[in-house]
């Protein structure tokens, strides 16, 4: 709210404790801003060039009203590993570089601000303060979603990218991005949800409605029966654009977000976002587990899952038959092979061979009898189709009935032929053609 109080805080104020150069500030760097006849940057000279800046829109101008919010303040933190202040001057040059570069291209060259390179504080980190005005020169106002935004498109992420970029050009040592501790658990207890909890004897109508919606979200496949087994239960759900960032262009990018609507067990209407964070960083609705990406993820993972078990199940089943089919031909032939004196050997029930017949033979009349049914059932559906199947164009339609029965003739030669090498001479008959199984 006050630029020249935060302005005096980062230049001027004095060390909050003794470090090794004596002095608060270590180096500075800024962008569109003008030094004092010393050479330097001083605080309230530079805070009148500020305000110059800001009574440059047109709020100003017609109303003569100042912007509430003066400029923003930021800092940029380094670990002991990215800067060990084993030379501080040198060291804290090379921060307030990193740092201002990586400025003038996020906030682009009209933004207004000073950034200053520091070690004073209880850690001894270096560290570098950043004062940018809220509105830029030319009189447009300060996009604040770039400074304020901490999420995948965000600040934080954008400058550890530019550091794995230029890290090691002005320090000469490679850069190890650290890794933010994360939740241990997806579903993210907020402050105000522990304190509703402690005040209503450990009952929370959150833990309710996350309850609805993961019961929904096991016995489901698809988004509309997910959302009918909600709206059974007396949940509702609306879907809204939320932004989440910016593209490379400026253009805004956009996310699907989902808000609940239930009335809960003590009869009064709820209401609660999937996932969100305020500008400071605050936790707010249910959690990213609830999002429509995470929710759309985990059905189709529920169909997968239950696909894979219909398939499980089936091909149980076929290889159960299979396998009973087996044994009982295994049985048959065992039983004829061993057997003297013609018997019955009873295959599924309805199948009698010559006991007299070896092993192997009755083997190869049994594939024999199975193809001459496939082909006996194939050569059916053929004339059934060319009885029903009419056309004017008789011609062509005889040749096609002829070229048919020439390939059914040809099929019946080739399996005569592939019985172990066996033919049939004209006018006589096979031994197994009047076997049926």
């Amino acid at each position: 709210m006050n630029a020249t109080g935060n302005l005096r805080y980062i230049l001027n104020d004095t060390p909050k404790i003794q470090n090794e150069t004596g002095h608060r500030v270590l180096s500075i760097f800024s962008q569109n801003v003008d030094k004092d006849y010393k050479n330097g940057i001083d605080a309230l000279y530079t805070a009148a060039q500020f305000n110059v800046v800001r009574h440059s829109t047109k709020q100003w101008k017609l109303h003569h009203k100042d912007k509430k919010t003066q400029s923003e303040h930021l800092i940029f933190s380094f670990s002991d590993d990215e800067f060990d202040l084993s030379s501080p001057q040198v060291q804290a040059r090379q921060a307030v570089e990193l740092v201002g570069d990586f400025l003038k291209n996020w906030l682009g060259p009209t933004s207004q601000f000073v950034a200053v390179a520091q070690d004073d504080n209880v850690g001894h980190k270096l560290h570098v303060h950043a004062i940018v005005n809220s509105v830029n020169k030319g009189g447009k106002v300060l996009n604040t979603s770039l400074v304020t935004q901490t999420g995948k498109n965000g600040i934080r992420e954008n400058f550890n990218q530019y550091l794995e970029q230029n890290f090691q050009k002005v320090t000469g040592r490679t850069f190890t991005r650290l890794q933010p501790k994360q939740p241990a658990k997806s579903v993210v207890t907020t402050p105000n949800q522990q304190t509703a909890k402690a005040m209503n004897g450990g009952y929370s109508w959150k833990d309710e409605l996350q309850t609805l919606i993961d019961s929904a979200l096991a016995n489901n496949t698809d988004m509309r029966s997910f959302k009918d087994e909600l709206e059974s239960n007396g949940v509702t759900i609306t879907t809204k654009k939320a932004r989440i960032g910016f593209n490379d262009d400026g253009t805004k990018i956009y996310r699907d977000k989902f808000s609940y609507h239930f009335v809960d067990s003590k009869g009064k209407k709820r209401q609660s976002v999937d996932f969100s964070r305020t500008k400071t960083g605050h936790l707010r609705g249910l959690g990213t587990k609830y999002t429509p990406d995470a929710i759309q993820r985990q059905l189709d993972l529920n169909y997968r899952q239950s696909g894979q078990d219909t398939i499980n199940s089936v091909q149980n089943a076929v290889d159960q038959t299979l396998a009973d089919l087996d044994n009982a031909v295994s049985q048959a032939v065992s039983a004829n092979a061993t057997s003297d004196t013609p018997q019955q050997s009873q295959i599924d029930s309805s199948a009698s061979v010559d006991s007299s017949v070896p092993a192997d033979e009755i083997e190869r009349q049994v594939a024999s009898v199975a193809q001459r049914r496939r082909r006996n059932r194939q050569e059916r559906v053929t004339a059934e189709t060319d009885t029903n199947f009419e056309r004017q164009d008789g011609p062509r339609m005889l040749m096609h009935t002829l070229s048919r029965t020439k390939t059914s003739q040809q099929i019946e030669n080739t399996n005569k032929v592939a019985d172990k090498g066996q033919t049939t001479k004209p006018g006589s008959q096979s031994n197994n053609d009047d076997l049926e199984l």
